[in-house]
């Protein structure tokens, strides 16, 4: 399977809006500092594609990436950011059923804003994993909100795993022990080098190293990067080179 970042920014996105940071106020369209909000598309062997977040970020998405009808549609958590670009999307599945996957608390949330839209909903539990093409898709819980989570993408064919971790501040026990044989494992960096106090719900600066100490083995790979922490992607690079920093466009091979 391909796994292309589609995103690799905070909810921001970056530059953020009317943002009167550095990295906003000097970003280009085609460099790494420039980032649409977190998502994935992954594409089967045999072609079928799978979308995983649909930010609202989706149109100018499907354009840049050339990105035909999604197969599925994965969602972590019911946040705005990961999932109000369904809304984006209204015209499009008036004719184009879309297929989407997400926990009881998602579907209450497509349920109430989104009713409207055309969508078969396929709702999930953690670890009751699922078959989409040649790819086994395991939901492992995560903390962040109330019903959050990450997937095991796992090639059936060649036995090789991709995690996504969503939004998080911590990872229960047995998601640790379900992720230590992946080959890559993307790690929510929102506060990566800052603390807001006023945010627990994602890991704080004083906390990755602690992080990465429990993972040995896997490629880290950082996402969901801010330009309110003002710093340009090769400084991230130079601060962290025993992890990888993931940038718009990045694609990795399972």
């Amino acid at each position: 399977m391909k796994i292309n970042f589609l995103g690799s920014g905070s909810w921001q996105g970056t530059p953020a809006p009317f943002g009167d940071d550095e990295i906003s106020k000097n970003v280009s369209w085609d460099t790494k500092d420039f980032r649409f909000r977190t998502s994935l598309h992954i594409q089967t062997s045999a072609g079928k594609t799978i979308l995983v977040e649909v930010t609202p970020d989706i149109r100018l998405q499907s354009w840049k990436y050339n990105l035909k009808k999604p197969d599925a549609i994965l969602i972590s958590h019911w946040h705005w950011d990961h999932l109000f670009g369904l809304l984006e999307l209204d015209w499009y599945a008036e004719k184009n059923k879309l297929s989407v996957y997400g926990n009881n608390v998602t579907k209450q949330w497509c349920d109430k804003s989104m009713g409207h839209i055309n969508i078969n909903f396929n709702q999930f539990d953690s670890f009751e994993s699922f078959t989409i093409d040649n790819i086994i898709v395991t939901p492992i819980p995560v903390k962040h909100v109330h019903k959050t989570h990450g997937f095991i993408f796992e090639n059936n064919e060649t036995g090789k795993k991709f995690v996504y971790l969503s939004d998080f501040f911590d990872i229960p026990v047995k998601t640790l022990e379900s992720i230590l044989d992946a080959e890559s494992v993307t790690v929510d960096a929102t506060y990566l080098e800052s603390e807001i106090d006023d945010d627990l719900t994602h890991m704080q600066k004083n906390q990755f190293v602690s992080f990465f100490d429990k993972i040995k083995g896997p490629e880290l790979i950082l996402t969901n990067l801010g330009s309110y922490q003002n710093i340009t992607h090769s400084d991230f690079e130079n601060k962290f080179p025993n992890q990888t920093i993931a940038f718009d466009g990045m694609t990795r091979v399972v």
